[in-house]
């Protein structure tokens, strides 16, 4: 009997070993689920994933001619971000493929590093390449830069204290003053992926939103605090939060 002792690789692995083309593709999908549903963070799009689109569609979105779209599918699909061949919405003709959940991680890491749908490829020397057409002009323009990340709790039992001194404290803090992921990750003595991931998971127990503007990060307080909820070992969560709310 062997046991095996690979660990699974982590987000930030996964979007480094990724090739532009992959990138371009993954938002693409991810672009089409934003237009068909209206959801801009992680959770909304993981309780109502419709990041369904066909080849033809994201040919159009990235610019690359529908055989390369082809060959980046087979690759995204055998890694686990896309799941292919299936069923368009209502009953409509043909199939798409759609991102996985992990592939919603995946796709909001790239997006909130500034990573477009729009593909560049550089052709072979001396060779000629099959000339893509152009994209069509979004119905919106996206901005990368100015976007909410992660949604804030919209009441208070979803919201929870944090205790002075955590490195969850150390987020809020330096969230709180606007900072980069680099930065996010120095002050916690996480990596830089695991600083990512913290952005998604960590904050949104808490109850908190982030948003990234120009680069920077920012926490997003619920609608009904005026401060965030901080407190030290012992007291009791209902005065901290209260306090919070004055």
């Amino acid at each position: 009997m062997t046991t095996d002792n690979t660990s699974a690789p982590t987000l930030r692995e996964v979007v480094q070993k990724m090739t532009p083309l992959e990138k371009a593709v993954t938002v693409a999908h991810l672009d089409a689920g934003m237009e068909c549903n209206g959801a801009e963070t992680l959770d909304a799009m993981l309780s109502d994933n419709m990041t369904f689109a066909d080849v033809a569609e994201i040919a159009q979105r990235t610019g690359l001619t529908k055989k390369q779209v082809q060959g980046v599918i087979a690759s995204l699909s055998s890694k686990g971000i896309l799941s292919v061949g299936n069923e368009k919405p209502n009953r409509q003709p043909g199939v798409d493929q759609v991102l996985t959940d992990w592939g919603l991680s995946v796709a909001f890491d790239l997006l909130a590093e500034g990573i477009e749908a729009k593909a560049t490829i550089k052709p072979a020397k001396g060779k000629k390449v099959e000339k893509a057409k152009p994209a069509p002009k979004a119905k919106a323009e996206r901005k990368t830069d100015d976007r909410l990340i992660v949604e804030p709790a919209k009441d208070m039992a979803a919201v929870k204290p944090i205790r002075e001194g955590t490195k969850r404290h150390a987020m809020v803090v330096a969230l709180t003053k606007g900072c980069t992921l680099e930065e996010l990750a120095a002050v916690t003595g996480w990596r830089r992926d695991v600083a990512s991931s913290a952005l998604y998971t960590d904050m949104r127990a808490a109850g908190y939103g982030v948003r990234r503007e120009a680069g920077v990060l920012r926490l997003v307080l619920p609608a009904f605090l005026k401060r965030p909820a901080i407190g030290e070992k012992g007291r009791a969560q209902g005065e901290v939060l209260l306090a919070a709310c004055k």
